[in-house]
């Protein structure tokens, strides 16, 4: 399987270039050049005159202005449309199911290392940019949902709308991520064990008690309870009653934690494990900086 890598004009936007460099190419752009436009100085826009109907007596002619201001955002379609048949011209090379899985899969990689990247820069165009990488992510998966039916990277389409089991509030992917990061360094779980788009479904399914993977937790109760009770902030609907109801989380037995058994942790641990403790408050105080303004 030879695998193109069809994300490069992504790539050069948030890892090469730069999104101002992209930008200041408006002047010449090689893109709309290959694509018949035109660059008018005079009024600073880029003009491409396209026949739409010729019924040999009169030509009817349609005229297409590109400004300063639309460019990212015309640059971010023709790619798409570009990628979109680079992807499927690609797929059609393989006979194989397996090999059209791993060249779609590797795609969908390189889309969820660009979602993480876009998440972390500030600028504004973050979000326009993000969003046509989403868009590219839902076609695909519209398009291809037989051939690869999940992905990590379709995590990013739960819209902040969707209904999840603890009403989460309005929270960017990156937040579980790094959630996550935080609960394998504080060794409350297995990162070999449990994969970060299960732990990621956990809290954000709408039946969360449906899923095969739970999160078996591998510290104590009373430092796991300490730290389900710090995560409340972050949503509408999620307390002792609605943890034991999802059926999702389990203590170091693989029982279901139940809200008497986090009750009793939280009640008799009011003076242990403070050097954990600590370490935990410092963690989920920066994500409360970073996500609940």
């Amino acid at each position: 399987m030879q695998y193109k890598q069809l994300l490069s004009f992504y790539n050069d936007l948030l890892f090469t270039y730069g999104i101002s460099s992209i930008k200041d190419s408006f002047v010449g752009n090689k893109i709309l050049k290959d694509k018949g436009y035109s660059f008018i100085q005079e009024y600073d826009y880029h003009m491409k005159d396209e026949m739409v109907e010729d019924d040999n007596v009169m030509p009817t002619f349609v005229t297409d202005i590109i400004k300063r201001e639309d460019f990212l955002s015309r640059l971010m379609q023709f790619e798409n449309s570009s990628i979109y048949s680079e992807l499927e011209a690609q797929l059609n090379l393989q006979v194989d199911k397996k090999e059209k899985s791993k060249l779609l899969n590797q795609f969908l990689d390189d889309l969820k290392v660009l979602l993480r990247r876009i998440d972390n820069i500030e600028d504004k165009d973050s979000e326009a940019i993000k969003t046509s990488l989403i868009k590219i992510t839902s076609t695909v998966k519209q398009r291809y949902e037989s051939i690869v039916s999940n992905h990590v990277v379709f995590k990013y389409l739960v819209k902040d709308t969707d209904i999840t089991f603890f009403k989460n509030k309005n929270l960017k992917y990156s937040f579980y991520q790094e959630l996550y990061e935080l609960t394998y360094s504080l060794y409350l779980i297995d990162d070999i064990v449990i994969e970060e788009s299960h732990f990621i479904e956990a809290f954000t399914s709408p039946q969360p008690s449906t899923l095969s993977n739970k999160i078996r937790f591998s510290a104590n109760n009373m430092i796991v309870s300490y730290f389900l009770e710090s995560l409340k902030p972050f949503f509408n609907g999620y307390n002792h009653t609605t943890i034991e109801a999802s059926e999702v989380f389990l203590n170091k037995q693989g029982k279901v934690l139940k809200s008497t058994d986090i009750y009793a942790s939280l009640s008799r641990g009011k003076n242990k494990y403070c050097d954990e403790k600590e370490k935990i408050d410092s963690w989920i105080s920066e994500l409360k900086k970073k996500y609940l303004k």
